[in-house]
């Protein structure tokens, strides 16, 4: 250095790389050392997509989708996974995935988990009840078996214990039985995988993109859709039946869904149901992507 003038400057520029790269260090390790029971809920922005991250307390993991609609660009699906959801996994001290779901074969839903795989090695696919030949589907079914993960196909009342000894464990609610027979790739939306975690008190409702027809049959087959946080279906869109949010009652419920999208995601009177139950309702598009960490009797908020 020239002088102490630059040694100063230096210095400085020093102490606001550390400040920086302290503020974004991992909110896992942070919780998890003050609070050692700590699950952790992310909803992670990939535009007009869906992703979503469940951390146990064990550190185990389990990715519910991860894919971002590419409007006719090429290769935005490893753009995604390289440019979004790695890093955000990184940060939050993800080294490996011990679960993959695809919740159905839709590129919005499935189109980065091929690169996410190749670098977190899942053990397990659980793969969703509607097969499609979409390129990005089959990719996705081509890198799980080029990494030897396990691959089970989702089935109702199935479950994953993620934590055994903390009760965090991942059950299959939809599609109900019966209705699997009745859809094909075209209404692959409504064949959804709906899996619901439970941790304590607090519970999360994973839906895909579930419909109308799909929220009906659900309702009809008695199960316990009731949760803490609600993955709203469809990225928010007019296809909720209030009778389905209404049952569902969530404290939280976020949308999945690009900024200024096409498609009107999300619909206002979907928010507006929402609101109406008293409901904290987050947008990606709007408010990025959130962390949600729970001990099983508490959630706390965070952005992202």
């Amino acid at each position: 250095m020239s002088s102490k003038g630059e040694v100063l400057r230096w210095l400085r520029r020093l102490a606001i790389l550390v400040l920086a790269f302290t503020a974004v260090w991992s909110v896992q390790a942070a919780y998890q050392a003050i609070y050692p029971l700590v699950a952790f809920f992310v909803f992670i922005n990939v535009g007009q997509g869906k992703c979503i991250v469940v951390i146990a307390p064990n550190g185990r993991t389990l990715l519910v989708d991860g894919g971002s609609h590419s409007f006719g660009r090429e290769g935005w699906g490893e753009q995604t996974a390289r440019r979004v959801v790695l890093p955000t996994l990184s940060q939050l001290g993800v080294r490996r995935l011990d679960a993959v779901l695809v919740s159905h074969p839709h590129e919005d839903h499935c189109n980065a988990v091929p690169f996410i795989a190749q670098e977190l090695r899942p053990r397990l696919f659980w793969q969703p009840v509607v097969e499609s030949l979409e390129p990005d589907y089959l990719a996705v079914k081509a890198a799980m078996k080029e990494i030897g993960a396990k691959v089970v196909q989702v089935g109702f009342s199935q479950r994953l214990w993620l934590d055994p000894h903390n009760g965090v464990v991942a059950e299959v609610l939809g599609p109900p039985e019966g209705m699997t027979d009745r859809v094909d790739e075209m209404d692959a939306n409504d064949a959804s995988s709906v899996v619901k975690v439970r941790f304590g008190k607090v519970s999360l409702l994973l839906t895909g993109d579930v419909g109308a027809m799909g929220q009906r049959w659900l309702l009809r087959s008695g199960a316990d859709v009731q949760a803490t946080v609600l993955d709203v279906p469809h990225h928010g869109s007019q296809h909720n039946l209030p009778e389905f949010l209404r049952a569902v009652r969530p404290k939280v419920a976020v949308i999945s869904a690009g900024w200024k999208n096409p498609f009107g995601h999300p619909s206002l009177q979907t928010i507006a149901v929402l609101q109406g139950l008293g409901a904290t309702v987050w947008q990606t598009g709007t408010q990025k992507s959130l962390v949600i960490w729970t001990d099983g009797e508490r959630t706390e908020l965070k952005g992202w």
